[in-house]
């Protein structure tokens, strides 16, 4: 087929991916791109390849630029992305023997491949720092509704007793494992793929690990093939903010049914509630609805992010490269919007724990413990007490009295059990059912302050590890400062760099 012999871009090839590629980049990845100048700089210099004078020159560059900002470039058709016009304001203003050399052993694949790792890393520990916030709240509230009781649902029905601190504790589990995933997707991600330059990496006497201390990573991705054609991280660090949308999504379906007019279970603060256009007396907790909505964002995106992995050649190709990163950060804004709504609105919510109270013992929620009663004090097996239970529940929809559970065990045994009224009383009684239940995990009130106490220090745990993995992350950022103003000075060189780790899995 001829060709047209028009020139580069086509103008609907530049419309609807050179131009909103070179925005997006501008967007999540400047900084990033910036910083990666900076380190592999810092490394040309220390290891020689680069002069003394044309490393200053270009160090100099690079700090105009990242002061300047990704604002001040522009898309224009004659340059084909940020990369390349990243580098002409460097080669203009160091000149082209200094700014022409920073793409010494360095290609754009493991440029791209450092910046998307360099972006998730920085979302994740955003994201993580959200899911501690969040389960402090889940503690706070806990913590105060340690003696709350409320009806605990199986089905969608009322099934048994237990407090409001047990609940949130369920919810809490998983949000724990949440921060664990997170943690893990950290340190698989923060790891470096610079040197790796096309795939084969190069024949200049590069420190590959020096550049990666520059930036704050744990280590190296070894092999160049994987380090700008791997992708398992992108599908990692997404699906773990999909599992945490998931949970929460649960979550936010029982608030929902607490919050109904007939339920009246929950109150939702005003600075979150809507009103209706035409009915006067709405009053509409639509903020956890954007909250479910949000969370089909998470899906929506972390399914595109998987979609587009799927079908692309292992290697360097722009599947996974620039138009992959747009779905990825949405992920991120959307989970970090689920996580963030619903602290917000958590930290403020009331409950009717009168109304909780009266609901925990009603609809025969304690009636498991008058068969467990019928066991332990009147030798029964438990397949006959819950024979009798149960028919004790079908024929009396009101409540049970001494007389109905002697009459009916008759019916079932050969003998009629002589039921002591105040025994019946304090069996079926919903309070002394949770404080029976001790156990680790149980409901009772020193078995959630226990759980509490321990949650917390996970927290505190999970907390410190964040900020520790912020301070490297900052010491990085400082370290390669210093060692700029050095090379710039003329004094000290660009050596090797205190060594630095990732957030602990």
């Amino acid at each position: 087929m001829a060709t047209t012999g028009r020139a580069f871009p086509h103008p609907d090839y530049a419309r609807f991916v050179l131009e909103p590629a070179f925005e997006e980049s501008k967007r999540l990845l400047f900084p990033h791109m910036t910083s990666a100048n900076e380190a592999h700089a810092l490394m040309l210099a220390a290891t020689g390849i680069l002069s003394s004078d044309h490393a200053a020159a270009l160090l100099r560059a690079i700090r105009t630029v990242t002061q300047e900002g990704g604002d001040a470039f522009a898309y224009a058709p004659a340059v084909e992305d940020l990369f390349f016009a990243v580098e002409a304001r460097l080669i203009d203003l160091a000149g082209p023997d200094a700014g022409g050399n920073l793409q010494i052993a360095r290609s754009r694949n493991d440029l791209d491949a450092v910046m998307c790792r360099l972006f998730m890393r920085e979302r994740l520990l955003s994201m993580e720092r959200s899911v501690t916030v969040l389960r402090e709240t889940l503690l706070d509230l806990a913590e105060d509704h340690v003696q709350t009781l409320m009806p605990g649902i199986t089905h969608t029905q009322p099934a048994q007793p237990t407090t409001l601190a047990h609940y949130l504790l369920g919810v809490l589990g998983p949000l724990e494992r949440d921060s664990e995933r997170l943690c893990q997707a950290y340190a698989r991600i923060n790891q470096s793929p610079l040197g790796a330059a096309a795939f084969t990496t190069t024949s200049f006497p590069i420190d590959r690990a020096l550049t990666g201390r520059l930036l704050g990573f744990e280590g190296i991705v070894e092999n160049g093939y994987d380090a700008v054609g791997g992708s398992d991280h992108m599908l990692e660090a997404t699906q773990a903010l999909v599992t945490v949308a998931a949970s929460l999504s649960r979550f936010v379906h029982d608030l929902l049914i607490w919050a109904r007019a007939e339920a009246g279970i929950l109150q939702i603060d005003d600075a979150f509630v809507q009103i209706s256009s035409i009915m006067p007396q709405k009053r509409n907790p639509v903020v956890l609805e954007h909250v479910r909505a949000r969370v089909g964002y998470v899906y929506g995106d972390a399914a595109t992010v998987a979609t587009i992995i799927h079908s692309a050649a292992f290697g360097d190709t722009v599947d996974v490269e620039d138009p992959i990163y747009v779905p990825i950060a949405r992920a991120f804004d959307s989970a970090e919007a689920v996580v963030g709504l619903l602290n917000a609105a958590l930290s403020t919510v009331t409950f009717d724990v009168d109304l909780l109270a009266e609901r925990a013992g009603s609809g025969y929620t304690t009636t498991t413990a008058l068969a467990d009663g019928l066991v332990r004090d009147h030798g029964l097996p438990f397949r006959t007490a819950h024979t009798i239970v149960s028919r004790l529940v079908d024929e009396h929809p009101g409540e049970m009295d001494a007389a109905a559970v002697s009459r009916v065990s008759g019916q079932v045994l050969d003998r009629a059990l002589a039921i002591d009224a105040a025994w019946l009383q304090a069996t079926l009684d919903p309070r002394r059912f949770i404080e029976a239940r001790a156990l680790p995990g149980g409901p009772a009130p020193s078995a959630t302050s226990a759980a509490i106490a321990a949650a917390q220090d996970r927290l505190h745990r999970d907390q410190a590890l964040v900020t520790e993995a912020e301070r490297r992350v900052a010491d990085a950022a400082m370290d390669r400062t210093r060692r700029i103003d050095a090379v710039m000075a003329g004094t000290a060189g660009a050596g090797s760099a205190p060594r630095t780790t990732g957030l602990p899995a």
